[in-house]
């Protein structure tokens, strides 16, 4: 799933890191100008203590 919103704002509202850091195992890619480079994503689970999804607070 994909959730759009400030990033500096939910960094704020994590309560909880889990200990279960996994990496996706495709290979994405960054590009500007024409140029790429290979990149990969991954992070633990969260617990924030407050968010929007769908405009719905939770």
């Amino acid at each position: 799933a994909m959730l759009i919103g400030n990033g500096p704002d939910a960094m704020h509202r994590v309560s909880m890191i889990g200990n279960d850091m996994k990496l996706d195992t495709g290979i994405g890619m960054c590009g500007k100008a024409g140029q790429g480079v290979p990149v990969g994503v991954g992070q633990p689970h969260l617990r924030m203590n407050q968010m929007t999804v769908g405009g719905t607070r939770v």
